[in-house]
């Protein structure tokens, strides 16, 4: 092989090898959204993304452009990638797509739901009360409730659909923590939907469910703005 050829070689793995290195910053950058790594209204900032993850600015930046495509983040003067804050008419919208879908997994929680399953629905209740004062702790116990309600639904086609939102929910400011005073009513709400779906139930679990996540809307739009600022 001559020294042209193999360097003609070389760049054409490089080029394959690119598009999978601007997928893994994309994956990681999307995960650290999602996982509050990164809030809404916190700066990006490619050196700290390429120095963390080993790789040049080059993936780092095309990375960024698929999220801002997506309006995940938006590109402003003086201060560059940004991650996206969803405006109050946006967040009605998203809250209501869910409060369709959360109805529907109570639903078919309530028809196909396993013992097992309840009883570890059960026992997350259990953590949510004691974790009542700690926040951050009971938000996560939070999803965590949700997750298993989820997995009892046994449809693929609701996982994916819930699974579509999800990125759009990391954009919520303030989702990643439970305000003051709302634990014992949250405790509540959860209990609501477990009673109806342990007592097989599709219509009430439906019903409680949507009643929960229009309650939580409402707790959104009254403190979801106040954190942080």
């Amino acid at each position: 092989m001559t020294k042209t050829s193999q360097k003609s070689d070389v760049a054409t793995r490089s080029e394959e090898l690119a598009p999978s290195l601007a997928e893994n910053v994309y994956q990681s950058l999307s995960a650290w959204i999602r996982d509050g790594v990164y809030n809404p209204g916190d700066r990006i900032r490619e050196s700290v993304v390429s120095k963390e993850l080993g790789v040049s600015r080059t993936p780092v930046r095309e990375a960024l452009r698929r999220l801002q495509s997506e309006r995940r983040i938006t590109m402003e003067p003086q201060r560059g990638a940004v991650v996206a804050e969803l405006d109050r008419h946006e967040v009605v919208e998203l809250y209501q797509l869910r409060q369709q879908l959360e109805g529907i997994a109570a639903r078919f929680a309530a028809q196909h739901a396993s013992s097992a399953e309840i009883a570890e629905m059960d026992r997350i209740l259990a953590k949510s009360v004691a974790a009542a004062d700690d926040p951050r702790v009971l938000n996560q116990i939070n999803w965590e409730f949700h997750k298993t309600i989820y997995s009892a639904a046994h449809n693929r086609f609701l996982l994916r659909s819930i699974a579509a939102i999800s990125d759009e929910m990391a954009l919520l400011k303030g989702l990643k923590y439970i305000p003051e005073g709302r634990a014992a009513e949250l405790h509540q709400e959860h209990l609501r939907i477990l009673d109806a779906i342990r007592a097989r139930d599709p219509d009430a679990a439906d019903s409680a469910a949507q009643a929960h996540i229009e309650m939580s809307l409402r707790v959104h739009l009254r403190t979801g703005w106040q954190k942080d600022r």
